[in-house]
């Protein structure tokens, strides 16, 4: 039976969390959504250890970036790689007065990735709502996360009650947020969960690294276009209303 006591919670693990690569999701992201990063104001809710910031710096922009997280453990290691990028440790249900005023209407491009599954159920929409505020008029908020499906169980923590939603859920979401969505991609396959399965196995179970070997990640590579009979992920870009 399912259990629904999660509460979203990550736990800052050194072992495998201090390695700072850019994964395959975080390439696509920014080479799909490539004219909302180049050269823009960009702000990374969270960021975790700066795998985002990794594939930003790497392209040799004069993009600049603020990342957030709440986990001190994760930012230490991003502000540590990262100097040149700001960050900060917020709480994004319940941000300081103080943040929201300096950055209000400030990013060109709000970046939520695989993050919206992981914050106290039923704020979702108070936190698009401040991503809103945050943005400028016209500015963009691109969204990552799970997608239900008949394999869920694929996923280790949803037994434990990792949120997957469908993409009229997260659609729902943010016209709440007054976001007009302009793009909704049903993209990955299973070879993406798999992927974190055995991610989860070396970490908590065997407490090594692990990588992912050519074949899997080839596999992988297959679910970043549409249309996929085994979608797992969804992907939104959305913008906030000119005023």
């Amino acid at each position: 039976m399912r259990s629904l006591s999660y509460d979203g919670s990550m736990k800052f693990d050194a072992l495998n969390d201090s390695q700072i690569r850019a994964n395959y999701q975080h390439k696509h992201v920014v080479d799909h959504y490539l004219k909302h990063f180049k050269s823009k104001l960009v702000l990374d809710a969270g960021c975790w250890t700066g795998t985002m910031e990794k594939e930003v710096s790497s392209r040799r922009w004069s993009s600049k970036m603020v990342g957030i997280d709440l986990n001190k453990d994760a930012l230490k290691i991003a502000k540590k790689n990262f100097p040149k990028y700001n960050f900060h440790q917020v709480e994004l249900a319940n941000p300081s007065p103080q943040f929201v005023k300096k950055y209000s209407n400030k990013f060109d491009t709000i970046i939520f990735l695989d993050v919206i599954e992981h914050v106290p159920p039923g704020t979702e929409v108070r936190i698009l709502q401040l991503f809103n505020r945050l943005l400028k008029p016209g500015g963009h908020l691109i969204v990552s996360t799970m997608l239900s499906h008949r394999y869920n169980f694929i996923d280790p923590a949803w037994f434990l009650g990792h949120r997957h939603y469908s993409s009229d859920h997260v659609k729902n979401f943010l016209e709440s947020s007054n976001f007009k969505v302009q793009e909704l991609l049903e993209i990955g396959n299973l070879y993406w969960d798999l992927d974190i399965l055995m991610l989860y196995i070396y970490k908590h179970i065997f407490r090594m690294n692990y990588k992912t070997g050519n074949w899997m990640y080839k596999k992988i590579l297959e679910g970043l276009e549409p249309p996929q009979k085994y979608a797992t992920r969804i992907y939104t870009l959305s913008q906030k209303p000119r005023k």
